[in-house]
């Protein structure tokens, strides 16, 4: 969170057509505090899990997608199918993707395989498609990952999409809320992304403040330039 605003403070500012120009600087910040807020959720998320002791969790890792998984996925197989399969994973080999968290449950012998979204907002169809061929490819390369990557062995594997405020366009069968996922872990999640909301939003608008008295300080001090200087009488 603080090299996010110290980025945010030191934000070059860009000309944009429809935005006035004394609106450019809040513009820019909050456009780009926005885009910011999913590396916010997974950070937060992720370091919550990680205080669990019976979880191992990965951020970003690298898994990667043999052309035979692409394959199977692409091919006329069902969604039971490819739910009932696993298939051998072989790291380097293959097409790279990096999920956002992996979470191994030494308790359920689980491995679940994360995208958290903020869900606010619709996706094209196109890229809600290649979310879910990706979410299937690693679901089923998952239970072999964890053994080549781990040295673990799971019975149970996942790959879902969380929308942390509700919304996302992928199928129900990829999907977990952030409820469920407190249940699985034992872990407070929503609680942890409201104090994250809670904090940045005050550091966001504390920068906003400071921004926007220092664009008006050039006015300030002309405005106390035009003020004539009191006379002075000598007696």
């Amino acid at each position: 969170m603080a090299r996010t605003i110290k980025r945010l403070r030191h934000l070059p500012v860009h000309p944009d057509p429809i935005v006035p120009s004394k609106y450019l600087r809040p513009y820019g910040v909050i456009m780009s505090a926005v885009r910011s807020d999913g590396q916010l959720l997974e950070t937060a998320v992720s370091e919550a899990l990680k205080a669990s002791p019976r979880l191992i969790v990965l951020r970003t890792p690298a898994i990667y997608i043999p052309a035979e998984v692409d394959q199977f996925v692409n091919s006329a197989a069902g969604k039971a199918a490819i739910l009932q399969s696993d298939l051998h994973y072989e790291h380097g080999k293959g097409r790279k993707v990096t999920p956002d968290i992996v979470v191994v449950d030494q308790d359920r012998e689980a491995i679940d395989i994360l995208e958290l979204k903020r869900g606010m907002a619709k996706t094209d169809a196109g890229k809600t498609r290649q979310t879910e061929r990706d979410l299937r490819c690693q679901r089923l390369v998952a239970k072999s990952f964890a053994k080549e990557t781990l040295n673990i062995d799971v019975t149970t594997t996942t790959a879902c999409v969380c929308a942390i405020h509700g919304f996302s366009a992928v199928s129900p069968d990829l999907q977990v809320s952030l409820g469920e996922l407190e249940v699985r872990y034992g872990v407070d999640l929503q609680s942890v992304v409201e104090r994250t909301y809670k904090e940045f939003g005050r550091q966001l608008s504390e920068l906003l403040s400071e921004q926007a008295l220092e664009d008006d300080l050039p006015n300030l001090m002309a405005s106390f330039e035009l003020i004539e200087p009191a006379s002075v009488s000598v007696y």
